[in-house]
C-alpha cells in the first residue's frame, strides 16, 4: 500500500509504504517499510489539496496561492544492510515540481466579506477545489474561499492559466459535476457538455453555474432557497459545507428545465436532499449530529462514485455517508435510519481534517498526526501510521502488498531442549539433593 500524505508543519509531501495491518502505535504489529519527505516548503506554503492525474503526475494546491504540477519517478531504494536478501524489495518515489502557477488568491476580497462573518479569526484565503475538468486530461478546475474560479491547462508538462472568474463568496466548497454521460442519456441537449459546478458557503446558498465552452464566462443557472423559519420564527442559518451530485431524475423532462439532484451537509449537521425539478427548497432536511455540534465532511460509502466523488445513482434511498465533527468523531450514517456507528472506536484523538473515499477505503488524517485507512463499509482499521505532522490531504497511489522475505528456518538459533528422560533424571537428582540437605539440618 502506497500513500502520499500532505503534512502541514513542514509543507512537505510524505510517501508512506506499508502493508495492511501496519500499526505504529503497537510495537508487535507490522511497521512501515518507508516514510520519506519530499518538497518541503514550510507551513506558509503547506499543501491543501492533492490530486493524482496519472501514474506519474500529481496536482498540488498550496496555501500560498499556487498550484503545482509534480512529476513522480520510481527508483530502487538504497539497501545499506549486510544481507540485502533478507530485506523487502520495493521502489520509492522521487518528486520534482515541473511547473507552478502563483497568485491565485484574493485575500482583500475575503477580508471585506469577513465583516459579516461569524468567524472570529482573521480569514485566510485557501483552495476549496482542485479537479480535472470532466472528459479532459489537460484541463484543471480550481476554486478558492474568496470566490475565484480558475481554469488551467496542462501543455507539454507546463501549467497555463486559461481563465479566472469570480462568484459570490465565501466558499466552503465548489463541486464539479462529472455525471455528464448520465445527463446526456436523459436530456438531449448540448449544454450538458459544459463545465458545470455547484458552490456555497457561509450565508451563501447553494448555486449551480456553468462555464461557456471557452471557459471565459460563468452563468448561474439555479439557486437554492433557504428552509422556512424555525419554531421561534427565526431564520435558519445558511452554511452548506459539502455537496455531492446524483444522476438526474429519470422522469422525462423538458429540455429547458434544470435537472439536477444532490445532497448537502450543513455546518449545523443538517443533511439535505435536493431535486431541482421539484423546487428550490430541500425535499429532506434532517439533523444528524447533536445540537451545537458542527459537521465538516460528506463522503458516500455504499455506492459507486465518480472521480470527483459524485454518486452514480439517481435514487436517494439507502445511501450511506461519512461525516465528521470539529472534535474527533467520524460518523457513518444512513439518511433514513440515522447513525450507523463511529470509525476508530475512540482511537482518533484529534479533529479529522481530511476524509476521502478511494476504492473501498476511507482515508483519514488530522490533528493527531496519524494517517488511517479504514474499510469504508465495515469500519475496520486497515492501517494506522504516525506521520509526525498535521495532515491536510491523503492520496492512495496503489494497494499492492510487499513481500517480506522469511528467514531461513535452519539458520535460526534455537535453544537446545533436552529430551523427557534426561529432564526426569535431573529432577530426581535435584530432589535427592534437597532431601539430604533437609536431613542434615534436622541432625544438627
Amino acid at each position: 500500500m502506497r500513500l502520499l500524505i500532505a503534512c502541514d508543519d513542514s509543507g512537505s509531501i510524505k510517501e508512506l509504504i506499508c502493508n495492511k495491518n501496519t500499526n505504529t502505535s503497537v510495537q508487535t504489529a507490522p511497521q512501515p517499510f518507508h516514510l520519506g519527505a519530499h518538497l518541503p516548503e514550510g507551513f506558509g506554503s503547506r499543501v491543501e489539496i492533492m490530486k493524482m492525474i496519472g501514474p506519474q503526475h500529481l496536482l498540488v494546491a498550496r496555501a500560498n496561492g499556487s498550484i503545482q504540477l509534480i512529476e513522480l519517478k520510481r527508483v530502487d531504494r538504497d539497501v545499506s544492510v549486510k544481507d540485502p536478501a533478507k530485506e523487502p524489495i520495493f521502489q520509492v518515489s522521487e518528486m520534482h515540481a515541473a511547473s507552478t502557477i502563483s497568485g491565485l488568491f484574493d485575500e482583500a476580497r475575503l477580508l471585506s466579506i469577513h465583516k459579516s462573518s461569524k468567524k472570529r479569526s482573521r480569514p485566510r484565503d485557501g483552495f476549496v477545489a482542485l479537479e480535472l475538468v470532466p472528459q479532459t486530461s489537460d484541463r484543471v478546475f480550481s476554486a478558492t474561499k474568496s470566490g475565484l474560479v480558475h481554469v488551467l491547462s496542462i501543455e507539454n508538462g507546463e501549467l497555463k492559466l486559461i481563465s479566472s472568474n469570480s462568484v459570490k463568496a465565501p466558499l466552503e466548497f465548489a463541486q464539479v459535476y462529472d455525471l455528464v454521460a448520465a445527463q446526456k442519456t436523459r436530456q438531449k441537449k448540448r449544454a450538458s457538455a459544459k463545465l458545470t459546478f455547484a458552490y456555497g458557503g457561509e450565508e451563501n446558498l447553494v448555486k449551480i453555474a456553468q462555464f461557456t465552452s471557452s471557459y471565459k464566462t460563468i452563468e448561474q443557472i439555479w439557486e437554492a432557497k433557504n428552509v422556512s423559519n424555525d419554531r421561534l420564527d427565526l431564520k435558519v442559518p445558511v452554511w452548506p459545507m459539502k455537496l455531492k451530485f446524483l444522476e438526474p431524475a429519470s422522469a422525462a423532462v423538458d429540455e429547458g428545465k434544470v435537472n439536477y439532484q444532490f445532497v448537502t451537509i450543513n455546518r449545523l449537521g443538517l443533511f439535505r436532499e435536493y431535486r431541482t425539478l421539484t423546487g428550490r427548497k430541500p425535499m429532506l432536511s434532517k439533523a444528524l449530529l447533536p445540537k451545537n455540534e458542527f459537521a465538516t465532511q460528506l463522503q458516500v460509502i455504499n455506492s459507486d462514485v465518480t472521480p470527483a466523488g459524485n454518486i452514480r445513482s439517481n435514487s436517494f434511498e439507502n445511501l450511506q455517508f461519512v461525516t465528521s465533527d470539529l472534535k474527533k468523531n467520524v460518523f457513518s450514517f444512513n439518511a433514513a435510519s440515522g447513525s450507523l456507528g463511529k470509525y476508530g472506536n475512540g482511537d482518533i484523538t484529534g479533529h479529522a481534517s481530511f476524509l476521502n473515499i478511494e476504492k473501498k477505503y476511507l482515508l483519514q488524517g488530522g490533528l493527531d498526526r496519524y494517517v488511517r485507512v479504514f474499510d469504508a463499509e465495515s469500519r475496520a482499521v486497515i492501517c494506522k501510521c504516525y506521520t509526525g505532522s498535521k495532515i491536510s490531504s491523503v492520496v492512495l497511489v496503489d494497494e499492492e502488498e510487499i513481500d517480506v522475505p522469511q528467514l531461513n528456518e535452519n539458520k535460526k538459533r534455537r535453544p537446545k531442549h533436552k529430551d523427557d528422560k534426561a529432564e526426569a533424571e535431573d529432577d530426581e537428582k535435584l530432589w535427592s539433593t534437597l532431601e539430604s540437605s533437609a536431613k542434615k539440618l534436622k541432625k544438627s
